[in-house]
């Protein structure tokens, strides 16, 4: 009888009371709770350096990268994260957020704000990524309060291609901006000048090989400079050549005009400078920057 006891003993104490299992189950509610919560609010993190562009006017005035993947593992910006979505607050504040497909990440760090149509409103510029298809440049705005794509060029065709915005600006002195494209900056470097034309962006010039704005696995996105050095209102784009070890000056009239090409000690391994009209600073991989006086440039074609 005792032995029973015992046993009876130990079965009641091993088995939870009503009051403990509410409370077992009140600590998993909670628990769970702070895990959904601890979810979503890691969803709407950055990527790692991802900032939050700013820009005054109309249209779009701040816009950064969320959501966190490792769905593409290309790793060309120096890590595995991409982001799986956009963010934009307009001046209205109003605020949307796009999330891509689980097909597409934005291969990027942070976007990128411009009126590319003269309408005195900001578009939102990415790099969106298909991980079967490559990069593409995407172009974003606000409609009915619903963050949407409005343009974007094909994907470059293969998975593991990536392209680089060499910059933006006004490159052909008309008053509106255009987009420099450095498609697979790592494997021949083709340039292109795009503008947005309605809902689609189009190529201005042939494209142009030869050019690298980026190191694989680097941060910095662009090498490329932008700036007017000679004081005609279009923008020249001063960028490296395929190896880097060249520096090359480009304006775009009529043609893409190359205005000056310079060989130099080292390669450039940092973003250029056009300091002002006349004076680029090219920093090296050798810690020296190379710095060039560019001749006055005679009338574009």
């Amino acid at each position: 009888m005792r032995n029973d006891r015992r046993t009876d003993s130990r079965t009641r104490f091993a088995r939870p009371t009503d009051r403990e299992a509410m409370i077992g189950l009140k600590k998993a509610t909670i628990l769970a709770a702070l895990f959904l919560i601890c979810s979503a609010a890691a969803a709407q993190d950055r990527p790692p350096d991802g900032g939050v562009a700013e820009a005054a006017g109309a249209g779009a005035v701040k816009a950064w990268y969320g959501r966190p993947t490792v769905r593409y593992a290309h790793g060309v910006l120096g890590d595995a994260i991409e982001a799986g979505s956009l963010i934009a607050i307009y001046e209205e504040r109003r605020r949307d957020e796009l999330v891509v497909p689980q097909t597409q990440v934005f291969e990027d760090i942070t976007p990128r704000l411009a009126d590319l149509d003269g309408d005195g409103r900001n578009e939102v510029i990415a790099i969106r990524t298909d991980v079967s298809a490559g990069a593409a440049v995407a172009i974003y705005h606000m409609v009915d309060g619903k963050l949407k794509e409005r343009a974007a060029t094909a994907p470059l065709g293969l998975t593991n291609r990536w392209l680089s915005l060499a910059g933006i600006a006004d490159f052909r002195g008309d008053g509106r901006r255009q987009i420099a494209v450095v498609k697979t900056p790592h494997m021949g470097g083709t340039i292109e000048i795009l503008a947005l034309r309605g809902d689609a962006l189009v190529s201005l010039y042939p494209p142009q090989p030869g050019y690298s704005t980026h190191i694989i696995g680097s941060r910095i996105l662009s090498l490329a400079g932008v700036g007017n050095v000679n004081g005609d209102g279009a923008a020249e784009l001063a960028l490296p050549d395929q190896n880097r070890r060249r520096l090359i000056v480009l304006r775009f009239g009529s043609r893409v005009e190359t205005v000056l090409v310079r060989d130099l000690p080292a390669r450039i391994n940092a973003q250029i400078r056009i300091e002002d009209r006349r004076n680029i600073a090219a920093p090296l991989d050798s810690g020296e920057t190379a710095r060039i006086r560019i001749p006055k440039l005679p009338e574009p074609p």
